[in-house]
């Protein structure tokens, strides 16, 4: 279907008028006639997630718009949002790009580009997760000063972060090539709280699979990953010297690493390694391939489910909690703390990781074999704690913590102070709680029901 589009002068009164919509199929070749004549950069390559946009008149094409996937990395973004290298590669699919945004009249009205930008991006959130089943919650663009200013994403309430490079990515996923021509990057959230739900790994995305994995992220730096290494090297070793073509202390890093990343199963220890490049695996400190250098190959499922069953749970723990206190320059923990215990599948071993709650980094963590020991394992934590490491800092944690002796121990032993969650495991303290709240709640507080 041939399309015509209005070229000449649009009134004034056009603005009152516009019409925005889908292309059809039908209708998509005369659009993208339209973009390769009059847009510097052509009509985009297809092949990816797309959402193509026309803003009508009368009839006639006013302006186009095409939405595509997101670019891979851009540390203004990633530092705008506040994204860790894990949580944005399973995130990536939340954010949208404006490739291409054209104006067709030669003549128009003043704030006619941020009038049909504001539609568009109206229009975005629904359009694509009718088309892609998940709802976008930033859209990112970018802007070249060598011929445009910004001005019109600026007035539509997009910011400004900062300058590319001049890269851009042309065939393989990590080949790029100098265009010489670095961009303004501007972003708009699509929510309210768009940043804090991107940010957020608890906060689950609507259409989010909580088992999801970001593949080949290591969530420490290569420099800690070696050191994380060399650190539990101290655990002995329960193979015989003919089985270890793996290094011991490379297994156990990666295992506590991928723990660390939400995996509490062998399989999604093995799967953590394996989506590791060869590079990564080597700062761990695996070997490579003496007939391929450059591959440095993960051990199978079946070994790592001998050596984690193998290993002293106890000394892991123990050289763990040792090298944790070294990452901590003068010993002090946290303000905000919390504590959380993992079961490794088939009751392989439990372990109770004290974190810093900002972040989830964890600074000490106590192990032993079999399930059912998160209790007997937190006050071995607690109790290992340096004198005066608790003093002044806040322990949270959900109600299996909520016991009393624990309580005791961190607020009278320790000079700390417990929050915790009550549940009817706690029937009597949770009544006695409930009361004292309904008699005096602090003030902007609602009141539990009676």
């Amino acid at each position: 279907m041939k399309i015509e589009a209005w070229i000449e002068a649009l009134p004034e009164q056009s603005l009152r008028s516009l019409e925005l919509r889908e292309w059809s199929d039908d209708e998509a070749q005369s659009y993208v006639d339209l973009l390769d004549q009059h847009h510097y950069l052509g009509c985009p390559d297809a092949r990816k997630r797309h959402l193509r946009q026309v803003v009508l008149y009368e009839g006639k094409a006013v302006a186009l718009l095409i939405w595509t996937t997101c670019s891979r990395k851009l540390a203004d973004r990633e530092s705008h949002i506040g994204w860790d290298g894990r949580t944005r590669e399973k995130r990536l699919g939340w954010i949208v790009q404006n490739s291409r945004f054209l104006l067709l009249p030669q003549t128009r009205p003043q704030n006619l580009a941020s009038r049909i930008l504001g539609m568009a991006v109206k229009a975005l959130p629904d359009a694509w997760e009718r088309r892609y089943h998940k709802r976008p919650l930033l859209a990112e663009t970018f802007v070249d000063p060598e011929g445009y200013n910004g001005t019109c994403y600026h007035a539509s309430g997009w910011t400004r972060l900062g300058r590319t490079k001049g890269y851009a990515r042309v065939s393989a996923p990590q080949y790029y090539q100098d265009n010489e021509r670095p961009k303004y990057l501007w972003v708009k959230p699509l929510a309210k709280d768009a940043l804090e739900r991107l940010r957020d790994p608890s906060r689950l995305l609507p259409g989010e699979d909580a088992k999801a994995r970001a593949p080949g992220v290591l969530p420490v730096t290569g420099k800690q990953a070696a050191s994380l290494s060399a650190a539990l090297r101290t655990v002995k070793d329960p193979r015989s010297r003919r089985g270890r073509q793996f290094p011991l202390g490379a297994m156990l890093a990666t295992a506590v690493l991928a723990q660390c990343c939400g995996e509490s199963t062998v399989t999604g220890i093995f799967r953590f390694c394996q989506d590791l490049s060869s590079p990564q695996r080597a700062s761990l400190g695996f070997r490579s391939n003496p007939q391929a250098r450059k591959v440095v190959p993960p051990p199978g499922e079946g070994c790592w489910r001998k050596v984690l069953a193998a290993v002293d749970p106890k000394e892991l723990a123990e050289a763990l909690d040792a090298w944790l206190q070294s990452q901590h320059e003068n010993g002090d923990l946290p303000e905000l703390l919390s504590i959380d215990g993992k079961v490794i599948s088939s009751n392989l071993a439990t372990i109770v990781s004290l974190v810093d709650a900002t972040d989830g980094s964890p600074v000490a963590q106590a192990a032993a074999s079999g399930n059912g020991q998160e209790q007997k394992l937190t006050t071995q934590l607690i109790e290992s704690l340096p004198e005066g490491a608790l003093e002044g800092k806040t322990l949270s944690g959900d109600a299996l913590y909520s016991n009393k002796s624990l309580v005791r121990e961190v607020v009278q032993g320790r000079g700390g102070e417990v929050l915790v969650q009550l549940k009817a495991n706690q029937k009597t303290t949770l009544e006695e709680a409930t009361r004292k709240l309904s008699q005096s709640a602090p003030p902007f507080c609602t009141q539990p029901p009676s």
